[in-house]
């Protein structure tokens, strides 16, 4: 067997992963930005991770405020997701772009995208820097999910966005599910 080197997609060897939208706002600016890497950090106190660079929008909005929005877009939003991710928030008002709808957080002031399936109310616990990107750590203050599609484990009314691979997004396929 012959392997290729990848050297820089590394990363995408461990995807497919949940795409989810960060929502960050400071003053009179909001933006969002797709995160693929994002993980449960700690159940207590519920904090969660995300590596962010330090060049996006969204991390100097997020790092100015202490808190940002964590928005689980279902797969049938996939191109206002790529669209997010391939504009700036500094010259363009991304809600407008989208058409995505702003929805009032109860904990923090940053908006949530009501589109979304589910949603993390964050107030930032860490920031530290490793290589190209910020590890980003939230402290959970909500955490919802959209009636009847989440309970003591995800069903098919669940279809989060999963990023494969530059623009290609996928959802679970249930039919494969197994249980061990």
């Amino acid at each position: 067997m012959s392997f290729q080197i990848i050297q820089k997609d590394w990363p995408f060897l461990i995807h497919p992963s949940l795409t989810v939208l960060l929502t960050a706002s400071y003053e009179d600016r909001d933006t969002i930005t797709p995160i693929a890497w994002i993980m449960p950090l700690s159940g207590e106190p519920p904090l969660v991770a995300t590596a962010l660079k330090e060049t996006r929008f969204a991390y100097e909005l997020l790092v100015k405020s202490g808190e940002f929005g964590v928005n689980v877009p279902p797969l049938d939003q996939a191109e206002k997701v790529w669209a997010c991710g391939t504009t700036s928030g500094r010259n363009q008002d991304k809600f407008a772009l989208t058409g995505f709808q702003r929805m009032k957080a109860e904990r923090i002031k940053a908006p949530l995208i009501q589109e979304c399936i589910a949603y993390l109310e964050c107030r930032l616990f860490a920031d530290e820097s490793f290589g190209d990107h910020h590890l980003i750590v939230g402290e959970v203050l909500l955490a919802k999910v959209k009636e009847g599609l989440f309970d003591t484990c995800f069903n098919e009314k669940f279809s989060p966005c999963l990023h494969l691979r530059k623009n290609l997004f996928l959802n679970a396929d249930w039919k494969s599910l197994r249980a061990v």
